[in-house]
């Protein structure tokens, strides 16, 4: 098999002449699943949708999230000691949507305290919920790569909720099929989020 060699351009004079849109466009090729962060409760509970979120490491179970410095979750992030991911199963499209900006009027989304760690809540029905204990920061151009370290864990058997190219998915039979959906919410949210990451966007509860 013959191997296709890419070519560097040439150093550009000017910052403004790299495309960003389409560079976050290439970005959108690489399909992903859809996260809530959350952090603090109660009234002070804070949550927005992402999916620049990875798996760390598993000794010490790691997990790391991406937040543009435009984002009001940074500003809480940097503040807390604590926060939570929940992985959105598929039929939770609607809170995606809703912590992205993008308020559902029919939805109330229901948060879980997490027993022992009172400055963290969970969405409920998830696919899987990580509660995690912030043990680093690292700055990344625009945004900060948050570390933590896994306190609490659960998964459920929910097919999870996929995104590529701007649109929800699903996952069926093994494969990767996109429902006819725009491109508003995650993809719109990117926009006020390369300012927060190719993460998605920013939402309060």
């Amino acid at each position: 098999m013959q191997a296709r060699v890419l070519h560097a351009e040439a150093p550009r004079a000017s910052q403004a002449a790299f495309d960003e849109r389409r560079f976050r466009h290439a970005l959108g090729r690489f399909a992903t699943g859809v996260v809530v962060i959350s952090t603090g409760s109660g009234d002070n509970l804070h949550a927005m949708t992402a999916n620049a979120f990875m798996s760390g490491s598993l000794k010490p179970p790691l997990i790391v999230v991406s937040v543009g410095h435009r984002a009001r979750m940074h500003e809480r992030l940097m503040d807390s000691a604590l926060f939570g991911v929940s992985v959105l199963s598929e039929a939770q499209e609607p809170h995606s949507r809703h912590f992205a900006g993008e308020p559902q009027s029919l939805l109330a989304p229901r948060f879980a305290a997490v027993e022992g760690l009172p400055d963290v809540e969970l969405l409920e029905h998830a696919a899987a919920r990580f509660a995690a204990r912030v043990v680093d920061r690292h700055p990344c151009g625009d945004h900060t790569l948050f570390v933590g370290e896994v306190l609490v864990f659960s998964l459920d058997e929910h097919a999870p909720l996929i995104f590529f190219g701007g649109r929800y998915g699903s996952v069926t039979a093994g494969s990767v099929t996109a429902p006819g959906c725009t491109q508003s919410s995650i993809q719109d949210s990117t926009a006020a989020s390369t300012q927060d990451s190719p993460a998605v966007a920013v939402s309060t509860r």
